[in-house]
């Protein structure tokens, strides 16, 4: 594939409460750590996939795959650090809105200090105006591959995607997060590689309210390209991914044994790797056991983009 790797989506700023435990409904525990981190789907894609560009499978370096990022912030000091972080990761930004009238996206996310488990509340703020009108300017059709996530209005994700299959533009969709509402109604024949976790796959195959696991992930997979998606990239944790592609049987990429302190962002790091790899080398299965390996270390350190390692 030839062009850059664009990433459409959500930009967020994450405050992160790691404790021992979760608070239940109606208490109120005192003592967390705070952690603060740039974040949202979209721009932890994209940095993920600028900090690993120089490791890449058969990249020579980070200029072989720009990285350009499209979204929408406030004016407001949690866009500041975000754009440092961009700056500072080499991501093209021309396309990025900047808005006077309302916030950034803001994320409280609680992080079990014992597992890494997590659990997140977000204000969108000036991701919900990502819309297709404002999408209208961006250099879609010149891609070598979208990425893009569902962390943002669903006519922007369907107006993105139909205009990158019309241009035969690759698209990866991270499909997270994902319910009956905020389902953007893609034809999967548009969508290259789709990246659900266990609970965003049942939800596209119709079984709402169950989780796929590491038995059922083959299955699910199939069942996706049997829905016309052009291959699927399950992931399932601490059991890696499962990698699904028409005329092959559905492989588990495992993930190596680490010491998780805090799984915020890994789905995220997965698919920034994944989509730098298989912008460089067009080999999926190198690509995913990229990404898992690359997913697995963030779940190392704390935060977000904190936890993104440059590579």
């Amino acid at each position: 594939m030839t062009g850059p790797l664009l990433v459409v989506g959500s930009v967020n700023h994450d405050l992160i409460f790691r404790h021992a435990r979760l608070p239940q409904a109606g208490e109120t525990i005192s003592g967390a750590e705070l952690f603060t981190s740039c974040g949202g789907k979209g721009a932890n894609q994209a940095v993920a996939a600028a900090r690993c560009g120089a490791s890449t499978p058969g990249a020579p370096g980070r200029t072989a795959a720009p990285v350009l990022f499209c979204g929408a912030i406030g004016n407001d000091s949690h866009a500041e650090a975000q754009l440092r972080t961009f700056e500072e990761d080499e991501i093209d930004i021309r396309h990025l809105l900047v808005l006077d009238d309302i916030h950034t996206g803001l994320s409280s996310i609680w992080v079990d200090a014992g597992t890494g488990d997590n659990r997140i509340m977000n204000a969108p703020g000036a991701n919900r105006r990502l819309t297709a009108d404002a999408l209208a300017e961006a250099p879609i059709e010149d891609a070598g591959l979208l990425l893009i996530q569902n962390e943002t209005p669903a006519d922007g994700v369907r107006s993105a995607v139909g205009r990158a299959h019309a241009a035969g533009v690759p698209v990866i969709w991270n499909p997270a997060p994902i319910d009956e509402a905020s389902d953007p109604g893609l034809d999967p024949r548009h969508v290259a590689w789709v990246t659900p976790n266990e609970v965003e796959c049942a939800v596209l195959l119709g079984r709402h309210g169950e989780r796929i696991d590491v038995e059922s992930a083959a299955d699910a997979a199939s069942e996706l390209l049997e829905a016309g998606y052009g291959g699927a990239v399950l992931t399932l944790g601490p059991a890696g991914v499962l990698l699904a592609e028409p005329g092959s049987t559905p492989t588990l990429v495992p993930a190596p044994k680490v010491d998780a302190v805090d799984t915020t962002g890994a789905g995220d790091a997965f698919n920034g790797a994944f989509a730098a790899a298989l912008l460089a080398s067009s080999d999926s299965r190198q690509a995913a056991l990229f990404g898992v390996r690359y997913a697995s270390d963030s779940v190392t350190r704390h935060g977000t983009q904190t936890s993104f390692a440059r590579w």
